[in-house]
C-alpha cells in the first residue's frame, strides 16, 4: 500500500479493527471543501433541471452519476478517496454498480441490504461479504441534519432485524390477528412504520462538507434529522457508491445476478446500454481492479 495521503489520528490497522467493530469509518478531508462547494453548485444545477419542484421532505435521486457525469469521478477515484478504501477492504478493490447522488434524503432506518435480503439473494450472509457503502456529504451534518446517523455494530447481527418489518410494511407476511388490529386501530398498532426500537444507542455521525463516510453496508442507518424545533430551509446532498473486496470466485457475480434481476429494486437502469468503458478505465487507473 502507498503511504496514505490523509493525516490520520490513528494507524491503518487500528482503523480497520475499529472498522471491524463499529462497521463505519470517518475520513475527513477527502474532498477539499473548494472541490466540495464546486460540487454542490454543480449538483444543485442538475437537480433543478431534473427535478424542478424541491421538497425538503422528499428524496430525489440521479442514479449512475458516475458514468453519466465524468467530472464527479474524482468522487470515488481521488487518491485520498482510493487509500482509505484500501485501509478498510485491503489492497484489492472493485467498484460496484449501485451509484447515485440524492437530494434531501431523510428515510427512515435500514440497511444497504434489507430489500435483497428480502427477495432471497443472501449476499450479505456470505463470510467474504465486504460490501460498504461510501458517503460524502456536500454539508456539515449540523442542526439541519446534513449526514448520516449510525447505530454502530449492528453489522455484525446475525440476520438483518427489518427484513420481516420491511415485509410486514409493504403487506407481505402479515399475521391474520395484525392484520385485524391495523384495521381496527386505523394502522397504528401494531405500527410497522416505526423503526425507532432499532434506533437504540445510535449516532449522528459529525461529519463535515467534503468527508468520506465508509460503511458497512450491513449497518443499520439513516439520514440524520434536523435538531427538534429546526425547520429544514437547506437543500441536502449526498454522493454515495459502492465498493468491495473480490471475494471468492462466485461471488460478484451472486451479487451481480441480483442487482441485474426482475426484483423490486432500484437498479433497472443498469439493464440498459450503459458504456461504462471510461470509468471502468478511471477505476483502475486510480487503483481498483476494475469496476462492474
Amino acid at each position: 500500500m502507498h503511504p496514505f495521503p490523509i493525516t490520520l489520528t490513528q494507524s491503518p490497522e487500528a482503523i480497520r479493527a475499529d472498522f471491524q467493530e463499529k462497521g463505519y469509518a470517518l475520513f475527513p478531508g477527502v474532498i477539499s471543501r473548494e472541490r466540495a462547494l464546486e460540487i454542490r453548485k454543480f449538483l444543485l444545477g442538475e437537480f433543478e433541471r431534473e427535478f424542478p419542484n424541491e421538497n425538503y421532505d422528499e428524496a430525489d435521486i440521479i442514479f449512475d452519476h458516475l458514468r453519466k457525469y465524468p467530472n464527479l469521478l474524482d468522487t470515488i477515484t481521488h487518491p485520498r478517496m482510493v487509500e482509505a478504501l484500501k485501509v478498510i477492504l485491503g489492497d484489492k478493490i472493485v467498484l460496484m454498480p449501485p451509484a447515485s447522488c440524492i437530494r434531501n434524503s431523510f428515510w427512515n432506518l435500514h440497511t444497504d441490504v434489507t430489500t435483497m435480503t428480502s427477495q432471497g439473494y443472501l449476499v450479505a450472509q456470505r463470510p467474504d461479504f465486504t460490501g460498504v457503502a461510501v458517503a460524502i456529504y456536500l454539508q456539515d451534518n449540523d442542526e439541519q441534519g446534513g449526514g448520516m446517523f449510525v447505530v454502530p455494530g449492528t453489522h455484525k447481527l446475525k440476520e438483518d432485524p427489518l427484513v420481516e418489518q420491511k415485509l410486514r410494511l409493504k403487506g407481505i407476511g402479515v399475521p391474520f390477528i395484525h392484520r385485524i388490529l391495523r384495521r381496527l386501530t386505523n394502522n397504528r398498532f401494531p405500527r410497522y412504520e416505526d423503526f425507532s426500537a432499532y434506533e437504540k444507542g445510535g449516532i449522528d455521525i459529525p461529519s463535515k462538507m467534503g468527508d468520506a463516510l465508509v460503511m458497512d453496508m450491513r449497518l443499520l442507518h439513516r439520514g440524520a434529522q434536523p435538531r427538534p424545533g429546526v425547520k429544514k430551509k437547506r437543500t441536502k446532498l449526498g454522493i454515495f457508491t459502492t465498493v468491495t473486496a473480490p471475494g471468492e470466485e462466485d461471488y460478484l457475480d451472486y451479487w451481480m445476478e441480483y442487482l441485474l434481476s426482475d426484483h423490486d429494486h432500484p437498479f433497472h437502469y443498469l439493464k440498459e446500454d450503459r458504456n461504462i468503458d471510461p470509468l471502468r478505465e478511471a477505476a483502475i487507473e486510480a487503483g481498483f481492479l476494475t469496476a462492474l
